[in-house]
């Protein structure tokens, strides 16, 4: 009996099956790749979404509690004097007087200010004691306000690992915003005097959320088409709020964005807005909360 011959495969046999498991093998990464991606951008997106959300909850309770909200037209002077440039209170809209300062301008700029009651009964000191302890016995001023992102964390120790206050440089969102909660302890403030817009230096700081859309169109980020107002204060006839015509409620307008890996990623879509008006219902009340 014969045997057949056994053949091998030829050079350009082997270079094909070679091509072919190139082609597979390309096919398998890009897919996987594109898996990765879609995962690492869904996880974005959900973080970026509950970040904002979490912010305008926070905000939305503190109206809630609210005595007092200012209204339109009122200077606020966050620093230490009318020249103050105090970087986690640097006004970041362009092309007026207040820029760059430590100076914010109710119903015009991104800011939303309010005076809470007490959180107990008693007799608020007029000075802070040096022991601490009766600030609960005192009103409290609540102030929000966006801050550009490089301005904050140059602010708060610059290239230094993050922290709770530092979120960490990223030059590729320096233009982007973080959302500042700012407090201060009201002491020898009563409801008999008149509403503090001067001598609100001296209290603290702190990051609410990061990566927040910029309200005016800004490279990158925020065009001519997906501008919005941050903060609306609305009053009861309609008319523009003002001393003589107070806040009833306020429209709370929050757009998230982040570039990453050259890709920016804007919530809750290209143009629109994360929303939530609030009615505060403890607005003249003086007893303590």
């Amino acid at each position: 009996m014969k045997r057949e011959a056994q053949r091998g495969l030829t050079l350009v046999e082997l270079l094909v099956a070679l091509a072919l498991m190139g082609i597979v093998l390309t096919a398998l990464v890009n897919y996987f790749s594109q898996g990765s991606r879609v995962a690492t951008e869904s996880g974005s997106r959900a973080e970026l979404q509950q970040e904002i959300l979490n912010a305008q909850q926070l905000i939305a309770g503190r109206l809630k509690e609210a005595w007092y909200v200012y209204p339109a037209g009122q200077t606020l002077q966050l620093g230490a004097s009318a020249t103050s440039t105090a970087s986690l209170r640097r006004n970041p809209i362009p092309n007026t007087a207040r820029t760059g300062t430590a100076n914010w301008l109710t119903g015009s700029d991104p800011v939303l200010a309010m005076i809470l009651p007490p959180r107990a009964a008693g007799t608020c000191p007029t000075t802070a004691p040096s022991g601490g302890g009766s600030a609960d016995l005192c009103y409290r001023f609540f102030a929000y306000y966006p801050v550009k992102r490089s301005v904050w964390v140059s602010g708060t120790g610059g290239t230094s690992a993050p922290s709770a206050s530092n979120p960490g440089d990223e030059p590729a969102n320096d233009n982007v915003w973080v959302l500042a909660e700012y407090r201060k302890t009201l002491y020898g403030f009563t409801p008999a005097t008149a509403v503090p817009t001067t001598t609100l230096d001296g209290g603290d700081a702190n990051l609410l959320t990061d990566y927040v859309a910029p309200t005016y169109a800004t490279p990158g980020f925020t065009t001519s088409s997906n501008t919005y107002s941050m903060f609306t204060l609305m009053s009861a006839n309609g008319a523009v709020t003002s001393s003589t015509n107070p806040v009833s409620g306020v429209t709370l307008k929050l757009a998230t964005t982040r570039n990453t890996g050259g890709t920016v990623l804007r919530l809750p879509d290209q143009t629109g807005a994360y929303s939530i008006t609030i009615y505060p219902a403890n607005l003249g009340k003086i007893a303590s909360n």
